[in-house]
């Protein structure tokens, strides 16, 4: 039995979300700042700072 392992009965593995399109820099919406993502914090927690804004995955 396969009972925790998150893959349900035959199903593929969990995770990625998005379609398996993973962020690989945060980039600022405002003024188009961009730095390489780090694994494990948010894009959305980091402040551009050039203008202050938070950034997002792209």
């Amino acid at each position: 039995m396969n009972i925790g392992r998150g893959q349900g009965v035959g199903g593929s593995r969990q995770g990625l979300g998005r379609m398996g399109k993973v962020p690989t820099k945060c980039v600022c919406p405002e003024c188009k700042y961009e730095t390489t993502k780090i694994r494990g914090v948010p894009c959305r927690s980091i402040k551009c700072p050039k203008c202050g804004i938070l950034l997002i995955g792209a």
